[in-house]
This record gives structure tokens, sequence and C-alpha cells, in this order.
């Protein structure tokens, strides 16, 4: 149980020294830019517990620094390994400046990549014991057989295949067999075809024959049903020619007749128009007088309606009375006829009581 603590602190403390060897890299690749970069080192390092190292280098950077070229170069005396040795002490700077360690070259990338994976295998092979040697030859022997399995599997996939390609080749053969079938089938009723076609040739050669010969008989009675027309179109054409001449001459003479009718209508117009004119004056002069008749006649109109309204309301009014004093009439003798009956009825009616008070006395 000793030996396992006092082996697993050995091998931490390699895996330490590893680690600040590599962080201890790192500041130094990082060294070059921070020392070509006094301001920016200062602005970093001010305030913090690491400003102490400022002044020396800014010291060393004015007296020792020399140009050769473009690489600045460091003289190799105390003041300069002291403030190297301070660096690589205090490692932990170089986490200040992470845009530097981003703009780091390829080649001090590589260098630290290269130094962290020998660190990931020396931790591989310092922590390895035999308990995961033995694990791992398990993993293998079961691994190994796997692998017997899987070349099982293949010869039986291999096999397997092979009988499938003589399969294939014995079914390749009978559809070449096939195909060599249809092929005869093919060729034989292209054949079959070419006759057929020939056939046909002939038929349509025998028909083109047969209706050039009566295209050649159609055209020649259609040419002499043409001559025929043509003789008839122009014994038309003459014909209509002198109709025509004779309408033409028609015309003019209707024309000449149309000429002297209008000279006529308009000498016949003339004595109309005047005649029209003095019938206007005439006119004219009679409704002058018409008007001043119509204005008397207007007002003796007026007059003689008044006189009418008046006749007719007094004619009215008499009417009017003489109805009044025929119904006054009227009743009074309606009123004496009944007066008279009553009475006459009053006397029969007390001669009747009195006879009969003179039968019960």
């Amino acid at each position: 149980m000793e030996g396992s603590a006092l082996r697993t602190l050995r091998i931490e403390c390699v895996l330490k020294f590893l680690q600040e060897a590599i962080e201890i890299v790192k500041i130094s690749v990082l060294l070059p830019k921070l020392f070509a970069d006094p301001p920016n080192l200062r602005r970093v390092l001010e305030g913090t517990s690491y400003e102490e190292i400022l002044k020396p280098v800014e010291d060393l950077l004015e007296s020792h620094m020399t140009q050769s070229g473009s690489e600045p170069t460091f003289p190799i005396d105390h003041q300069t390994i002291r403030i190297l040795d301070y660096f690589q002490k205090n490692y932990q700077i170089y986490k200040f400046f992470p845009q530097l360690m981003r703009n780091l070259s390829d080649r001090d990338r590589t260098l630290i990549a290269s130094l962290a994976l020998l660190l990931d295998i020396a931790k591989e092979h310092l922590y390895r014991s035999s308990k995961s040697e033995i694990s791992k030859e398990r993993m293998l022997h079961q691994m190994y057989h796997k692998n017997e399995d899987i070349r099982k599997r293949l010869h039986n996939v291999r096999r397997d295949l092979t009988k499938r390609r003589v399969m294939e080749k014995w079914r390749m053969a009978a559809t070449a067999i096939y195909l060599l079938k249809i092929e005869n089938d093919l060729a034989y009723k292209k054949w079959q075809n070419n006759v057929r076609i020939q056939n046909e040739i002939t038929k349509c050669s025998r028909a083109m024959r047969t209706n050039h010969r009566n295209s050649l008989e159609k055209q020649k009675e259609l040419e002499e049903q043409l001559q025929i027309a043509r003789e008839a179109y122009a014994k038309l054409t003459q014909k209509h020619l002198l109709e025509e001449q004779d309408a033409r001459n028609e015309k003019n003479k209707l024309l000449l007749q149309l000429q002297s009718l209008v000279k006529k209508y308009d000498a016949n117009m003339g004595d109309v128009i005047r005649e029209n004119l003095v019938l206007q004056d005439q006119y004219m002069v009679a409704k002058k007088e018409l008007d001043k008749f119509m204005v008397v006649y207007r007002r003796e109109e007026a007059v003689y309606n008044d006189i009418v309204v008046r006749r007719e309301q007094e004619e009215r009014r008499r009417q009017q009375q003489r109805l009044v004093v025929f119904m006054m009439n009227r009743a009074a003798s309606k009123i004496q006829k009944y007066w008279r009956k009553w009475r006459k009825d009053q006397r029969k009616k007390n001669k009747r009581l009195k006879k009969a008070k003179k039968g019960k006395g």
C-alpha cells in the first residue's frame, strides 16, 4: 500500500514537472513579443504582483538591447539571466496576454502542441498498471474471437457469393438462350413484315398507276369543259358589253332629261318663291289686323262673360225663390189636406160615440 502511494506521489511530481516545463516554454516563446512591446507590457502588468519586473526590463531594453537588422539581441549577462529566471519562475504571466498567445506562429503552436501530446502520453504510461494491462489483454482476446467469427462469416458469405455467381451464370445463360430465341422470332417477324411491305408497295404502285391514268382522263375531260366554259364566258362577256353600252346610252339620255327637268324646276321654283314672298307679306298684314281685332274681341269677351255670369247668378236666385215658394205651397196644401182629413175623422168618431151613448141609455 505504501509502495503504491509512493509511486503515485512520484508520478504526480513528474507530471507536475512536465506541466511546469510546458508553461515555461509558453512564457519563453512569448518573451520576444513582450520585449518588443514594452508599453503594452507595462500597461498589462502595472498594478499586479508582477509589477517589480517592469523596471529591470525597461533598464535592460534601454541600456543593453541593440538592433542587428530587424531582430533584437540581448547580451548574456547576469541581469538578462535574472530577468529570464523571473519570467520562468512566474510563468503565469503569459495568461495576461491571451491575444498574443492566439497570435503565435505555427512553429510555436506546433511546439506547444507536441509538448502537450508528450504530457498526455506520459500520463497514459505512468498511470498504467497491471490491472489495466490485464483488462487490455482480455479486450484483445475478445477482439481476437470476434475477428475469428467475422472471418467465418466472411468465408460463408464468400461461399454464398460463389453459389450466387454460379446461379447468376446459369441465369445469364438461360437469358442468352431466351434472347436468341427472341432474336430469331424478331428476324422471322421482320421477314414477314418485309414481305407484307413489299406486297403493299406493289399494291400501292398499281393503285398509283391506276390513279395516274384516271387523273389524265379526268384532266382531259376538265380541259374540254374549260374550253367550253371559256367560249361561253366570251359570249356572255360580249353580251354584257352590249348590254352595258345600251345601259350607258339610256343613262346619258336620262341624264339629259334630268338636266332639263332641273332647269324647269329651277324656273318654276323662282316663280313659286316670289309668289310665296307676296303671300307672306299679305299674311303679315292680315295678322296685324287680326291682332288688333283680337285685342278688341278679348275686351268685349270679358264684358260679355261678366254679363253672362251675372245673368246666370240672377236666374239661379230666381229659380231658388220659385222652388221655395213651390215647396211652401205644397207643404201648406198637404197640411190643409191632412187637417181636413183629421177633422173629418174626428166628426165620424164623435158620431160613433154619440150613437154608442144613446144605445146604452
